[in-house]
C-alpha cells in the first residue's frame, strides 16, 4: 500500500467544529449533511465545493418549556427529490425534518432516551431513518420516511448507550447492526423486526461497527478503545483482535496508549475487506481485515480528534470521507490501497 491522497478538502464555516455526518445522494449527485457542536446543520456539495446552512424548526410542543434544540447525531435520506434528516443529541430524543425547509417532519417524543446515533437507510427501497439512544436500556427505532411513522422498536441487548449503527445484507436479510458504549453488539433482522444474534460484551465498549465480508463469509467488525476485532454471526462470538504495528502494540501492552479509537467504517474496497478507524489525536488507520494487520503507516491530516468517517465511492472512486473536530472535511482516495 502506498500512501493516501487527500483529494478534495472543505472547512464548515461554523464557529463549531464538525460533530457528526451522514452522506446522501440526491438525483445522483453525493451530498454531506453535517452537524457541529453548537447544533447547527450544513449541507455541503464537494463538486461544487458548496456550504449552505440550514435552520431546523423546534420539534418539541409549544406547551413543553424547552426553548431550544440539540443535534449531534445526525442521519439523512433522500425522498422525493428532498433531503429529510433525523437527528438529536444525548439530551434530545430522535426527530425528522425536511432539510430546505427545516420544517418538522416527526415530533420529538417526550417519553424517548436522548439519541446517540442515527443514520439513514433504505429498506426494499423505501427510505428509513435510524436512532439509537443514549441511555442505559437503550432502544434502535426505525422510522418510516414515506409513511412518517414508526417502522420498528428493538431493545433488550444493550444496556448502555449505542456508540455505532450499521446496516447491511446478511444472506438475503436486510439488517441492522447495533454497538453498544458497553462493550454488547446486536444484528437485527429488519423485516421480521427481531434481534438475529447478540454479540457478548467486549472490554472498553464499542465506538463503531460495521458488516463485511471476510473470507468470503460475512463478519460483524467492531471497534473498541484500543482494538479492531472480527465476530461471528452465526454463533455471536468475538475472534481475536487485530494486531496493531509493534511500536503501538508496545505502548498498549505498558498501558502508555492514549490515542484511542474514536469512530470506525468497514466495506470492500475493490473486493477487499478493509475498515479504517479515526482517532482522538486526528490519525486514521486503514486496517487488512482478511489478514488481520494495519496496512501502511498512520495519517495524520486532522489536526484533533477524528469525529466521523464514511467509506463511500466518489466519481466512481473508492474513497473514505473524514470530518474532524478541526472543522474540515477531507476525502481520501483509496485507489492505492
Amino acid at each position: 500500500m502506498t500512501a493516501l491522497s487527500v483529494i478534495r478538502s472543505a472547512m464548515i464555516p461554523s464557529t463549531g467544529p464538525i460533530e457528526d455526518f451522514d452522506l446522501v445522494r440526491l438525483d445522483g449527485r453525493p451530498l454531506l449533511v453535517c452537524v457541529d457542536t453548537v447544533n447547527d446543520v450544513f449541507l455541503w456539495d464537494p463538486s461544487e465545493d458548496r456550504w449552505s446552512r440550514h435552520r431546523l424548526d423546534m420539534p418539541f410542543p409549544k406547551d413543553s418549556g424547552i426553548d431550544a434544540i440539540e443535534v449531534l447525531a445526525i442521519g439523512a435520506v433522500a425522498h422525493n427529490g428532498r433531503i429529510v434528516v433525523g437527528g438529536g443529541a444525548d439530551h434530545q430524543p430522535f426527530a425528522q425534518w425536511d432539510l430546505e425547509s427545516g420544517a418538522v417532519r416527526v415530533f420529538v417524543d417526550e417519553s424517548h432516551a436522548g439519541l446517540g446515533r442515527s443514520l439513514g437507510m433504505e429498506l426494499d427501497g423505501r427510505p428509513m431513518l435510524v436512532g439509537g439512544d443514549s441511555s442505559t436500556s437503550p432502544r434502535v427505532r426505525v422510522y418510516d420516511v414515506e409513511r412518517r411513522e414508526l417502522y420498528a422498536e428493538l431493545c433488550d441487548h444493550h444496556f448502555d448507550g449505542l456508540g455505532g449503527l450499521t446496516s447491511g445484507m446478511l444472506k438475503d436479510r436486510p439488517v441492522l447492526v447495533s454497538g453498544s458504549w458497553d462493550g454488547s453488539a446486536a444484528i437485527w433482522d429488519l423485516r421480521e423486526k427481531r434481534s438475529l444474534v447478540g454479540f457478548s460484551r467486549y472490554a472498553g465498549g464499542l465506538q463503531g461497527v460495521g458488516l463485511v465480508s471476510v473470507g468470503g463469509r460475512s463478519h460483524v467488525v467492531a471497534a473498541g478503545r484500543d482494538e479492531v476485532v472480527l465476530g461471528d454471526p452465526e454463533t455471536g462470538e468475538w475472534g481475536e483482535p487485530l494486531t496493531w504495528p509493534d511500536d503501538i502494540a508496545e505502548l498498549i501492552a505498558k498501558d502508555e496508549f492514549d490515542d484511542f479509537i474514536t469512530c470506525m467504517d468497514a466495506g470492500l474496497v475493490d473486493g477487499r475487506p478493509l475498515a479504517v478507524t479515526g482517532t482522538g489525536e486526528g490519525r486514521l488507520y486503514v486496517w487488512d481485515l482478511e489478514d488481520g494487520i494495519v496496512l501502511g503507516e498512520p495519517l495524520a491530516e486532522h489536526d484533533g480528534e477524528v469525529s466521523a468517517l464514511r467509506l463511500t465511492e466518489i466519481d466512481d472512486r473508492p474513497a473514505v470521507i473524514t470530518a474532524g473536530r478541526d472543522g474540515r472535511l477531507l476525502m481520501w482516495s483509496l485507489d492505492s490501497v
